[in-house]
C-alpha cells in the first residue's frame, strides 16, 4: 500500500503528519553516505523515507536503504528524532506535511551502491567537514547529532 497516496485521497492537500526515517550509513573513514535526490526537494540528503501503514521503523530504514542505494543494512542504532514546526514542507503539488523523522545510524552494510536515476541521481560518502551546502535542515540536525555527540 502507498500510505501517502491513501491519506492524500482523503485529505487532499491539507497538512498532515508524516512519519519517516533517516539513516546515516557510515563507512570505515567515518564518512556518511548521502543521496542526491531525483525527486523533490532535489537536494543532497540522508537515505530514508516514509513509513508505510503498520511498518516497523527499522523495517522502513532497511527497505529505503535497499531501494535508494542497493545496500542491505543491519545493526541500527537509534540516533534521535526531529519534529515540529521546523519540519514543515509544502510540495510543488500543493500537498502540505509536517515530518516526524526518526534517525538511525549503522556501520553495518553490504552490497554494491546502485543509482536508479529516479529517486537517486548520485550516491557519495562525505566527511562531516565536506558536506554539501544544499542539505534539508532536518537532515542537518541528524548529522549534527551524530558528529557532535
Amino acid at each position: 500500500m502507498d500510505y501517502v497516496k491513501y491519506i492524500r485521497e482523503k485529505v487532499q492537500h491539507d497538512a498532515i503528519n508524516l512519519t519517516g526515517v533517516n539513516v546515516l550509513i557510515i563507512n570505515d573513514k567515518n564518512e556518511v553516505l548521502l543521496q542526491r535526490r531525483g525527486t523533490f526537494p532535489y537536494k543532497w540528503g540522508l537515505i530514508g523515507g516514509i513509513t508505510e501503514l503498520g511498518e516497523a521503523l527499522e523495517d522502513t530504514a532497511k527497505r529505503e536503504a535497499k531501494e535508494e542505494t542497493g545496500l542491505d543494512i543491519d545493526n541500527l542504532t537509534l540516533l534521535g528524532t526531529t519534529s515540529g514546526k521546523g519540519c514543515y514542507i509544502e510540495f510543488p503539488t500543493g500537498d502540505k506535511a509536517y515530518f516526524i523523522s526518526i534517525g538511525y545510524v549503522t556501520k553495518t552494510y553490504s552490497g554494491k551502491l546502485k543509482v536508479d536515476n529516479v529517486e537517486t541521481r548520485e550516491l557519495k560518502f562525505f566527511a562531516f567537514d565536506k558536506l554539501p551546502e544544499d542539505i534539508p535542515n532536518t537532515h542537518r540536525i541528524m548529522l549534527d547529532k551524530y558528529y557532535k555527540k
